[in-house]
């Protein structure tokens, strides 16, 4: 009987044994099979990203203006284009971003940038000095503006992109002509010099410094004023002829304080008594140029086209030379600077030229400022000399060698005439202006040709790439996609080589001139890659399927909420297609988020089958939604348009500080409340949230702190001593600590940690109400808490990692934007499971809208003087790969990585572990590829209307930015997406939970 019960025992173990071992075997199937599902997406998603960039790639080259640059170099023996030179030296002093008022008295004035700089205005009430306002053409970056400067040729817009990355000139300048005649060149300061003439320049008088360091007043400065006045000494005199000094203290103070702060009467105080001391040790037959190379506006930023950006100042003075002072009748009369006329910018580079005996550069358009020529004979020589060059640089240049011939004619004929007749020079100056007027016009308009076919081409990749997007999201059901994402795989990589065989093979037999290779084989690509992804939906779908289906989709699955979904992505397109809807697009942006709080506000209080409770909590989710996203538009940095109905708010005081350390407790205590409705405020979260968020928000807070005591005026305006050196050393510590734990650190410990889970033992009170001194045992029962939000609870700690670290590198108002930004998150999750929409395509369209409204929210314009360059100095003293551009992408655009990282959480919030993992995976990828679309679909629409108004007045100041802030958007989230929610984020969460709870 017992070897019976024994043998029994046995089969019965082995047999448990087996069905154990067929449920490992099952579960790592699924496991493998989730694996390669998650693999497929992951790839599509690439392709489709590599589709997308191309097109956009293809756009800016065709919109984006580039240059033709004439190789010729002027020379004296040609033409005889040279005068005997006026002075045997100059100096050059450039006082970056020294906007004309600053120059200038400003009556009745309390600001710290007027009446702070005087000497100029002093000496230009002498006949041996002039001070003009120095009109700069936009973009105002300042290599660009050093390029007008030495060039006297004017930037296209996509020459601002390189203001990084400083390349040599390699068009013919007045630098390059004083080589040519063997003269030494002495350069300090702005290493931008170095960058563009170091062929030219005597590397034992050139001291660069690093010129991007926007919070480092002092460094570059001190650097010039420590080598300026032993090369001014006499026994070194003659190692140089011209001296040419770049001093960056004003700009930068704009860029960290604004113009309003007492360290810009510092700076400005400190170039007036510089400049003093540098007059005192010059030579009779040295010239002096002080010049600005733009100006700045309200905030200290600069780059665009506005007036405070584009008035800058220029003044020359010489101890024994007179200058020709016009009548005030020719000066201009305004608010700032009356009185005082205004010369172009590259004017510069003719007179400089004359009056050093130099050839005017080839590529030159502008014009000899009148002032420096002491009488009107010798205005008439320098007049007839640069119109010699321009028309030189005209016969050269392609669609404007057969035009104005008749002017430039009769004006040699005249100047042959009559150049020696007192009475007529005035005249022949006058006609000169004229001919140099008209081939400016002329130039502009030349260089404002858009290659229309790259636009073309460009527009067409991404709306087909935006058709399969369309059709991969919404049409084709999710479950299909799963099971055909290696087709496609597939399918893409044969009909890419093909395509790039093809395109290979066209550019060998047609060899277009206007058509390089490279752009031959991106077409090829992006070609075979999407015919790639339609063959395998061709194959088993058919249009009319496809057509069916998304009939379907509106008949069965549109309602009220789709609908207004639609309406806002439509709303949103068409904003771009007017100047004013664009300005005001922030303002917008609210209205469409508050309006679809009031839909779910009442969309709760309508809802039949909902509990009481459940029906207040939604009501209060509603509303606190409502109110974040009021007090989030009020957080305003108002662009140029905007003024003066837009008052700005985005700025940082004491009370922006005070909310900081506030927020360290209220985000962690308010996320807790959030997790504690689902249960899930166990095993890592609390560690993340009550400890890790709390500490890293204090960290950051305390940086924001240090930072104010170091820019507060109180402490410089009361000589109160604060060691600078200390607490710069301290804030990089925190920022470097802070995006350390944020980006690696934390991220690898989430990576291997457990899920915000625990296990619950409980006794039946029943069995428990025995009597006493009975022994019996009582049966437990395990409860899991968390369980409802296992996906959820897990998944939002990889959110905050992200989010912790991009409030880092935002200023303190933009981090309690982003602090509303993810309440409002969790609150419309809520409200997306109350309302049963997680399906719907207006919840990530909802997560689109957040995006753009806390990109506003946190001091950010689609304008380039709206970018925060100096956060990128945050975590180093100097430009450092990646980090300091790394620091600029996450304050540029973490108001949209922190939605994407969000976006997963559409389908994993509230819901229990999925015995189908792959379905759950499949709603995901729905609604990223949804954000994507909504991303792409306005993209193309601000891309589409960029072109349409090319001709537009507004179409750099507005159109231009916008359609490059969709353009770097519709890159960087795709391959974010890719990267961090989806390959790191999703798979980790979706497969630990299968491995744990799957079946």
């Amino acid at each position: 009987m017992e070897a019976d019960q024994f043998e029994t025992s046995a089969i019965t173990r082995r047999i448990a044994k087996q069905q154990q071992m067929q449920q490992q075997a099952r579960t790592k199937v699924k496991q493998q099979k989730l694996r390669l599902t998650f693999m497929g997406y992951v790839i599509v998603l690439i392709f489709l990203a590599i589709v997308q960039i191309i097109g956009v790639a293809f756009f800016s080259m065709g919109f984006l203006l580039t240059r033709n640059v004439l190789p010729d170099i002027a020379d004296c023996n040609i033409n005889d284009s040279c005068i005997p030179p006026k002075f045997d030296k100059a100096v050059l002093l450039v006082i970056d971003a020294l906007r004309f008022d600053f120059a200038i008295p400003i009556e009745g004035s309390n600001e710290y940038y007027h009446n702070n700089f005087p000497i100029l205005n002093q000496l230009a009430q002498k006949d041996n000095a002039v001070l003009l306002k120095f009109m700069a053409d936009p973009p105002t970056t300042t290599l660009q503006r050093l390029k007008g400067l030495t060039t006297g040729s004017l930037p296209t817009f996509i020459d601002a992109g390189s203001n990084f990355d400083g390349d040599h000139i390699d068009e013919d300048n007045w630098v390059l002509q004083l080589h040519k005649q063997n003269k030494s060149i002495a350069c300090l300061g702005d290493d931008t010099w170095q960058a563009l003439f170091s062929n030219y320049i005597n590397p034992d008088l050139s001291f660069p410094f690093d010129s991007l360091n926007v919070w480092d007043l002092h460094t570059v400065d001190n650097g010039v004023i420590k080598h300026i006045f032993p090369l001014l000494d006499k026994s070194q005199r003659n190692q140089w002829d011209v001296l040419i000094g770049h001093f960056l203290g004003v700009d930068h103070a704009g860029h960290r304080y604004g113009p309003t702060h007492y360290a810009m009467k510092e700076k400005l105080n400190q170039m007036n008594e510089l400049l003093i001391k540098i007059i005192a040790e010059l030579e009779d037959n040295t010239l002096l140029i002080v010049m600005g190379d733009h100006g700045m506006d309200h905030t200290g930023n600069h780059g665009g086209d506005s007036l405070d950006e584009l008035e800058s100042t220029l003044f020359m003075y010489s101890k024994n030379k007179k200058f020709n002072k016009k009548d005030k009748s020719h000066y201009d009369i305004s608010d700032k600077g009356k009185n005082y006329r205004w010369v172009n910018q590259i004017d510069i580079v003719p007179t400089i030229s004359l009056l050093l005996g130099l050839p005017i550069p080839f590529n030159n358009l502008g014009y000899p400022i009148d002032e420096v020529f002491s009488n009107d004979l010798e205005l008439a020589q320098a007049a007839h000399k640069s119109v010699q060059q321009l028309h030189s640089f005209r016969i050269k240049t392609p669609d404007l060698s057969s035009k104005l011939n008749e002017d430039y004619l009769s004006f040699i004929q005249n100047y042959t005439d009559h150049g020696k007749d007192k009475t007529r020079h005035q005249d022949l100056v006058e006609q000169a202006k004229r001919y140099q007027f008209t081939s400016l016009e002329e130039c502009k308009s030349l260089w404002a040709t858009f290659d229309m076919k790259l636009i073309y081409i460009g527009l067409t990749i991404l709306f087909l790439s935006l058709t399969f997007l369309l059709t991969y999201a919404r049409s084709i059901p999710s479950v299909r996609v799963s099971t055909m994402s290696f087709e496609f795989i597939g399918s893409v990589i044969a009909m890419c080589l093909l395509g790039l065989v093809i395109s290979l093979s066209i550019y060998i037999v047609l060899k277009p001139v206007d058509f390089s290779l490279n752009k031959c084989l991106a077409t090829g690509a992006a070609a075979g890659i999407i015919i790639g992804f339609w063959a395998p939906v061709m194959d088993r779908f058919s249009l009319n399927w496809l057509w069916h289906q998304t009939i379907d989709f509106f008949l069965y699955n549109f309602n009220s909420y789709s609908f207004a979904g639609l309406l806002f992505v439509f709303s949103h397109c068409v904003i771009f297609a007017s100047n004013s809807f664009v300005v005001w697009e922030d303002k917008m942006i609210s209205f469409f988020l508050i309006s679809f709080g009031f839909c779910c506000l009442y969309g709760v209080s309508i809802k039949t089958g909902l509990p009481k409770e459940q029906k207040i909590l939604g009501l209060m989710h509603a509303l606190t939604f409502i109110l974040l996203t009021r007090l989030t538009s009020m957080i305003d940095l108002c662009r140029e348009e905007q003024r003066p109905y837009c008052v700005p708010t985005f700025i940082s005081s004491w009370w922006s500080i005070l909310l900081l350390h506030g927020s360290t407790y209220i985000l962690p205590a308010m996320i807790m409340s959030f997790y504690n409705l689902s249960g899930s405020y166990h095993s890592a979260a609390p560690l993340w949230i009550g400890t890790g968020l709390k500490f890293l928000m204090f960290m950051n807070a305390a940086h924001w702190s240090i930072e104010y005591i170091q820019n507060s005026d109180y402490f410089n305006a009361n000589n109160i001593y604060i060691s600078t050196a200390l607490l710069k050393s301290l804030n990089l510590a925190i920022a470097r600590i802070v995006l350390f734990v944020g980006l690696i650190l934390a991220n690898y410990s989430w990576s291997k940690g457990p899920l915000c889970v625990k296990l619950e033992f409980s006794q039946n009170e029943a069995d428990i109400n025995t009597e006493e001194n009975e022994e019996v045992d009582v049966p437990k029962t395990a409860n899991i808490l968390g369980y409802g939000n296992v996906y959820g609870s897990s998944y939002f700690l990889l959110l905050l990692n992200f989010a912790v670290a991009i409030m880092l590198v935002t200023k303190p108002l933009g981090a309690i934007s982003l602090n509303m930004l993810i309440i409002q998150i969790l609150s419309l999750l809520e409200l997306y499971d109350l309302l049963n929409i997680r399906k719907n395509l207006v919840a990530p369209i909802i997560f689109g809208l957040l995006a753009y409204q806390h990109f506003f929210s946190t001091g950010h314009q689609a304008t380039l003087a709206a970018i925060q360059w100096e956060i990128g100095f945050m975590t180093t003293e100097t430009i450092v790969f990646p980090f300091t551009h790394l620091n600029i992408i996450l304050n540029t655009f973490g108001s949209f990585f922190i939605v994407c990282l969000a976006i997963p959480l559409i389908t994993l919030w509230k819901i229990v572990p999925s015995n189908k993992p792959i379905t759950v995976l499949s709603q995901i990828i729905t609604n990223i590829t949804t954000l994507l679309t909504y991303i792409a679909i306005t993209g193309l629409s601000s891309l589409i209307f960029a072109a349409h108004f090319r001709r537009h007045l507004m179409v750099w100041k507005i159109f231009a930015p916008r359609f490059m802030l969709s353009g770097l958007l519709i890159i960087l989230l795709n391959i974010f997406i890719i990267i961090v929610p989806l390959a790191f984020g999703t798979g980790k969460v979706v497969t630990q939970v299968n491995r744990i709870f799957g079946k």
